[in-house]
């Protein structure tokens, strides 16, 4: 330390040091930077990491990133930065990052190659629109990112995470997560603001800097005094950014100037008037030159220079910005020293300067790849109804629709509609803009756009009409339809020949309200005045097979023959058309009336569909039922995986009704799987995202009463079969969901055999309605169990014999196992032996493994000392993760198969899989099959 004269007194004063920015020693965080190193080497050795850096602006974050990268020896490192102006353009963050890694997209399947070509386009745009969605983005970018590490390690850098769009941060937050034997580390750096919200990856705090190292930063600016120094590090915090900006607006000749100041410092809005004070001397020139920088993002140099010529400027009016460090000019890109400098730049300027700026820009945007920045440069330049901006708008909508950027489609279809000057194509557009928003999850602003669109749709039928279904719409992600059902119902009455389809379409929606109260002979009638509007004809309609489906299903529901004849003459419709769910919803009521085969047909149309094109509520939707028939053809194993990555897929899509009935076939499978906490666990989840809603609490009340029912604890069984027999009272269809049997085993082990009798008797009712043969083997079943002597004898005989004529192994085990438990408990042990015995491998095949220790019990009882249980594994050891990549390595699918189907790198999974040896106890694929080979 030195000391110098000033005024004819001696202070000390704080030595030359360290800085924070460029190629400076960084001051301080020498516990942020040893944990970052940590983690760059972690991924150098193979083990994918990724961390969030959180801080308020100006802490520093930025150096962080800076030092890093420069420590980064052997390393592939790319960068991308979020820019408040661009967060409305799809992918533009990611496209930026993934651009210098092109190179490697040659070296993946086509499909991914395609999709990586759309989101960095050559100069001329001439590469072709592909097929994607946000599934297929995803993967795309997991696959070209682990590629690359492949070769090199990859640091992954990306600045101002909170401003990148939408598309962007679900696309790396995706791949993140995802990271765990790739050579990768993804770095995100963002204020603590919700907009970037990243669970399940680890955080890193940042605060401000001690006093010892404020210090040291306020040396960069000259010699302070010590007094004054350590006043103002108190007063900012010790915030970097406002220790280095505010000496050049603030007199720090001594500890009194700062008195007036307010403790601690509004840091932000001070750092800010730094910044305008640097624009105070320039000329107005230089300053519309740094407006259009501001304005343009991170566009290319040619972009801005052309900008700038529109507004007879040249580059040479950014030579003072430079000079004084506010911007530079690097390669083909314009940056600003600090995001609160491009703040500054443009909230100084007036709102006319601003429309000049955007006006020039869009005129600069002149490449096809630019099409989307040129739209909202135009958005931005234009005050009143534009019929042509608005256009570009929602043609920028809907590529961002066909990227996945939800957020960006929303915003951009929104915008269209503020611009647009007739009223009824503004309601459509609002309308158009408030379904992706409720897609996006954003519910509360979707029905404020929708109050908007009513308002303008006035007298016009078919606008209200699309008002009114995209708020139904609204209400089933709610799960809230009965809100509405009356103002669907009379506004579908009241449609003319012409909106006679859009109407039936909308009124279709309403079918929802009864059906989540088991409503059937409402359900019914909505589907019978949908199918009128749609299908007057009777015949299912090409344009919307939706509406003939959903009457089949109510149908069914009121055990009406028509239905199952109605549900086979819609296959061949919903196969041929555009896949949009119907298939899924057409497989629902072929499980229901025993055609698993078509049912699963129907529902592999639907998801090898979604999957092409990466439509992941398809997917999910798809999966779902494709779960629910495997578990009543017995293979409840494949059921799991499948109910796995819906629940998977509703998580991302984060809208409650989707995950609740993903957590309803979560608590069904593993109910027969005999895992009693992992089914109270999803039937509570499920119950509590949708408390009202009793189709949910059927299946839930249905799945905890079997699960207790497998395990013995008929205490628990009776009271929640009653509830969801009491619940699904109106439906005649018994097969919807099957519970009257199991009340019915249920009453009579509890000995409560009367009331059994009155279950049978109507399960025996339902049973003749609709010719169900399932149910009719279990209702006899339950017929034998209350029988005596030879009685019983021949009920089981008959039950049996109806078991041939449907395929539903676990239901014929079950019945052999009754019938094993009566031939024991009747002094029959020899006979006992059989069914016993073929009742047991089938449920240790089925990993059922509850009824499985019942069988086993049962076989102990008749003399054996032990029965040892079959040579398969404990899959409760296993993650869900390592689950799904088990079940598929056991169905004969290799490493990159098994990475595709669920989005993992192929080292990522290898890696799973030796987890998953080592906790089965084996040492190949081969020994893996074996273990979990399918039920036959």
């Amino acid at each position: 330390m030195r000391r110098v004269s000033m005024g004819g007194s001696s202070l000390a004063c704080v030595p030359a040091g360290a800085v924070v920015w460029g190629h400076m020693r960084i001051v301080g965080r020498d516990t942020e930077r040893a944990r970052l190193a940590f983690l760059l080497d972690e991924a150098r050795g193979g083990r994918g990491r990724s961390i969030v850096v959180r801080g308020e602006p100006g802490i520093g974050k930025t150096a962080l990133l800076d030092h890093l990268a420069e420590h980064a020896q052997g390393c592939t490192v790319v960068r991308a930065a979020g820019v408040e102006f661009e967060s409305e353009l799809a992918l533009a963050s990611l496209s930026e990052l993934v651009g210098p890694l092109l190179d490697v997209a040659r070296e993946l399947p086509a499909r991914y190659a395609d999709v990586l070509t759309d989101l960095v386009p050559p100069d001329d745009g001439a590469a072709p629109p592909v097929a994607g969605g946000r599934h297929a983005v995803y993967a795309a970018t997991l696959a070209l990112l682990t590629a690359a590490a492949a070769r090199r390690p990859l640091l992954c850098l990306i600045d101002d995470a909170h401003w990148i769009d939408d598309a962007s941060a679900a696309a790396l937050l995706f791949t993140a997560r995802r990271l765990l034997a790739d050579s990768v580390l993804i770095v995100f750096a963002t204020r603590e603001v919700p907009a970037f919200d990243a669970p399940g990856i680890e955080t890193l705090r940042l605060e401000g800097l001690n006093e010892e190292a404020s210090l040291q930063l306020l040396a960069r600016g000259g010699n302070v005094p010590i007094l004054v120094g350590a006043r103002l590090a108190a007063l900012t915090m010790g915030n970097p950014l406002a220790l280095l900006e505010l000496p050049r607006v603030l007199s720090l000749e001594s500890a009194e100037s700062l008195s007036e100041l307010v403790e601690p410092l509004p840091t932000t809005k001070l750092l800010q008037r730094a910044f305008a004070a640097s624009l105070v001397t320039m000329s107005a020139r230089q300053r519309q030159a740094l407006l259009v920088c501001a304005a343009a993002g991170s566009a290319d140099l040619e972009v801005v220079a052309r900008a700038l010529e529109a507004l007879d400027l040249r580059l040479a009016a950014l030579d003072e910005g430079t000079v004084s460090g506010l911007v530079q000019i690097t390669g083909r890109a314009v940056t600003f020293r600090h995001p609160l400098i491009r703040s500054a730049v443009y909230s100084g300027a007036g709102p006319g300067e601003r429309w000049q700026a955007h006006a020039a820009l869009a005129g600069a945007c002149t490449s096809p790849k630019d099409a989307d920045r040129r739209a909202w440069h135009l958005a931005c330049a234009t005050v009143g109804p534009d019929e042509q901006v608005a256009a570009a708008l929602a043609a920028t909508a809907d590529r961002a629709r066909r990227h996945g950027g939800i957020v960006a489609q929303a915003a951009a279809l929104e915008r269209a509609a503020e611009l647009t000057g007739e009223p009824v194509l503004r309601a459509r557009r609002i309308c158009a803009a408030a379904t992706i928003w409720s897609a996006a999850g954003a519910l509360d602003h979707s029905e404020e756009l929708l109050d908007q669109a009513e308002a303008l749709a006035g007298d016009d039928v078919s606008a209200r009409i699309e008002v009114l279904g995209d708020r139904a719409y609204h209400a089933v992600l709610r799960g809230r339809t009965g809100d509405i059902f009356d103002a669907l119902v009379a506004e579908a009455a009241g449609a003319g020949p012409e909106d006679r389809l859009a109407a039936g379409r909308m009124l279709s929606l309403a079918m929802n309200a009864p059906l989540a109260r088991w409503h059937v002979a409402a359900t019914l009638d909505v589907c019978t005045k949908v199918m009128a509007l749609t299908a007057p004809d009777g015949r299912p309609n090409p344009v919307f097979p939706k509406g003939a489906v959903r009457l089949a299903l109510a149908q069914v529901l009121a055990g009406q023959p028509a239905g199952a004849e109605l549900a086979r003459a819609c296959v061949a419709v919903c196969e041929r058309h555009v896949p949009n769910g119907a298939c899924a919803e057409l497989a629902e009521v072929l499980m229901y009336i025993e055609d698993y085969d078509l049912a699963r047909r129907m529902i592999e149309h639907d998801v090898a569909a979604a999957r092409a094109v990466g439509d992941i509520a398809l997917l999910g939707y798809g999966l779902r039922r494709r779960a629910q028939v495997e578990v009543r053809v017995g293979r409840p194993l494949t059921a799991y995986s499948d109910a796995l990555e819906c629940a998977g897929l509703a998580d991302a899509m984060a809208q409650p009704t989707t995950i609740a009935a993903s957590r309803a076939t979560l608590a069904m499978v593993t109910a027969v799987l005999g895992r009693a906490e992992d089914c109270a666990a999803h039937a509570e989840e499920a119950m509590r995202l949708c408390p009202d809603d009793l189709e949910t609490e059927a299946r839930v009340r249905y799945a905890l009463g079997l699960v207790a029912l497998a395990g013995g604890r008929i205490a628990d069984a009776v009271p929640e079969l009653r509830r969801a027999d009491t619940v699904l009272r109106a439906v005649v269809e018994p097969a919807v969901v099957p519970v009257i049997a199991d009340l019915a085993e249920a009453l009579v082990r509890a000995g409560l055999t009367a009331e059994a009798r009155g279950v049978l008797d109507r399960l025996d009712a339902a049973v003749a309605a609709t010719g169900r043969r399932g149910r009719r083997a279990a209702a006899l079943r339950c017929r034998a169990l209350l029988a005596r002597g030879t009685a019983a004898g021949s009920l089981f005989t008959a039950a049996l014999e109806a078991h041939r004529d449907v395929d539903e192994p676990l239901e014929r085990a079950r019945t052999l196992l009754c019938q094993g438990q009566w031939l024991r408990r009747s002094r029959r042990r020899q006979d006992a032996h059989q069914p016993l015995a073929a009742a047991l491998e089938v449920f240790e095949s089925a990993e059922a493994t509850l009824w499985a220790e019942q069988a086993r019990h049962e076989l102990t009882l008749l003399g054996l000392r032990a029965v040892p249980k079959a040579d398969r594994p404990d899959l409760g050891v296993l993650t869900p993760q390592e689950w799904r990549i088990a079940w598929a390595a056991a169905q004969g699918r290799t490493s990159r198969e098994i990475a595709a189907e669920v989005l993992l790198s192929i080292r990522t999974v290898d890696y799973h899989l030796g987890n998953v040896y080592r906790k089965l106890g084996v040492s190949s694929r081969r020994a893996l099959i074996r273990q979990l080979k399918p039920v036959p």
